[in-house]
């Protein structure tokens, strides 16, 4: 049989983790409104050539990754299927002032902006990831917590 001491604990402790809990589903929900917000207010739309959600203005997770990979599919296209090292290697072979040294230069900026959007659309699909991990950790907190505190009466 457990002794008061013992009882007082969990319920402590429950109680302590169901706050906790509460907060981690809080932030969570905060941060996945937040990072929401911020997409919505740059006022994306997913253009008609993307494998999903043509149309549909990017405001979310798969939203934005689908965005990612639509940008990253024209900077590809449009530099000619080349890659910064081919871009690179490519310069060097070429008179530093000529039409083919500009034109490179303008792939490789193309292909500069394109992986500065690509990077900010996926830093906003990890920040969704993340937090929705700190609010499912936050209802595992909840749950574990009323355990421990009815464990503790």
């Amino acid at each position: 049989m457990p002794t008061s001491t013992t009882t007082d604990a969990l319920a402590r402790v429950g109680g302590l983790t169901l706050a906790a809990g509460a907060v981690f589903v809080a932030a969570g929900a905060t941060a996945w409104t937040v990072v929401t917000q911020q997409l919505r207010a740059e006022k994306i739309e997913v253009p008609g050539n993307a494998p999903a959600f043509a149309g549909k203005p990017v405001q979310g997770p798969a939203t934005a990754y689908v965005e990612a990979l639509v940008i990253k599919g024209n900077a590809e296209r449009g530099a000619g299927g080349r890659t910064f090292a081919d871009i690179s290697a490519a310069l060097r072979e070429v008179a530093p002032g000529s039409d083919e040294a500009a034109e490179l230069r303008k792939q490789s900026m193309s292909l500069s902006t394109a992986a500065s959007l690509r990077t900010a659309l996926m830093t906003s699909v990890l920040a969704y990831g993340v937090s929705a991990l700190v609010a499912g950790l936050g209802a595992f907190f909840v749950v574990t917590g009323s355990v421990l505190r009815r464990a503790g009466r």
